[in-house]
């Protein structure tokens, strides 16, 4: 608020000629006239090591737009005023609804952005949630990190020195358009510091349209992990199926054993595998998913056996109209 007049001029002048362009902290004791005793005082509270003056007329306005809670923010803003910049600093009602307490403390802008936070991070987990594969309750944590936690974390954080920029630019608004500190107390005193019906109106119905709106996205990537987890469970069911393929290939076992491997984990594992075939010629496992697969039930992924460099088989996952999103990662290659 350099730009901001000086309102209680250390020169002993009347309010009415106050000098324009002088900083709203006096903190320099050498250039301090012999006034500064009477116009200025200290607030506690405030975290700088240094003495810090600055003139009431600056704290009694920002008590004034603030509003509810000055206590708690006065000191924090003043502070930040002598060293022109904020820190982040913990705001629990931020953390708790930061649409709500953004639409109370009348920030719409920033009240809109809390409210997409936990959309963009649907966004943000649908790229990290592909690679949890039969993770369990890993996925529902970090489900819950992207879509609640760090949103929330991130307005809890910085709540502060959003509200203290708009308290500074409620002041600067006052001053500018007054001649006197009275003039500019008075005038932000006919404001409106919060709105309670904007609280409940605008910022619960973003809570609702948010949530509403998640639904569709976290539903469909539940649904995804739901399918990831079942073809892993499919693939580790069939492991036998593919011993017996190698078994046969080493002269030590049959196709015939490999298709009884097959038939007997299609009869005890109906709820993802519906059939397992085994061509004779070539090896290669045919598998037709069960319908406890969300969005692959009926569908088949074909393992095609491959000799490497070293001869020894490698094993290729091939799936069969299966979206990616829905195979673990040894099947997307």
């Amino acid at each position: 608020m350099a730009d901001n007049p000086r309102m209680f001029p250390s020169n002993g002048a009347s309010p009415g000629h106050e000098s324009r362009g002088a900083h709203p902290l006096a903190t320099d004791s050498a250039t301090a006239a012999p006034a500064t005793a009477i116009d200025t005082v200290r607030i506690p509270g405030m975290t700088s090591p240094d003495p810090v003056v600055v003139r009431p007329a600056l704290a009694v306005m920002f008590r004034v737009a603030l509003g509810p809670g000055a206590d708690r923010y006065v000191p924090r803003f003043l502070d930040w005023e002598r060293t022109g910049r904020a820190r982040p600093r913990w705001n629990w009602s931020a953390f708790l609804a930061p649409p709500v307490w953004a639409f109370y403390r009348r920030l719409w802008i920033e009240g809109i952005a809390f409210a997409l936070l936990p959309v963009a991070g649907v966004f943000a987990f649908a790229a990290f949630g592909g690679t949890l594969e039969a993770a369990g309750a890993a996925w529902w944590i970090a489900l819950a990190a992207f879509v609640w936690l760090q949103p929330s974390v991130l307005a809890g954080l910085f709540a502060d020195a959003l509200l203290w920029g708009r308290t500074r630019r409620a002041v600067a608004r006052a001053e500018a358009a007054t001649r006197s500190a009275t003039k500019a107390i008075e005038a932000l005193a006919g404001g409106r510091p919060t709105s309670t019906w904007a609280a409940v109106v605008l910022g619960g119905g973003s809570v609702v349209l948010a949530a509403a709106a998640l639904g569709p996205p976290i539903r469909a990537e539940y649904v995804a992990h739901a399918a990831r987890e079942a073809v892993v469970r499919t693939l580790a069911s069939v492991r036998g199926v593919q011993e017996a393929v190698e078994a046969a290939r080493e002269r030590t076992g049959t196709i015939a054993d490999a298709r009884s491997v097959g038939r007997l984990v299609a009869q005890n594992d109906g709820r993802y595998v519906e059939d397992v075939a085994v061509n004779a010629a070539t090896g290669r496992v045919r598998v037709s998913l069960g319908p406890s697969v969300p969005g692959a039930a009926g569908k088949a992924i074909l393992l095609a056996p491959t000799l490497d460099a070293a001869d020894r088989v490698q094993w290729l996952c091939v799936p069969v109209d299966i979206p990616a999103r829905y195979l673990p990662e040894s099947c997307r290659r």
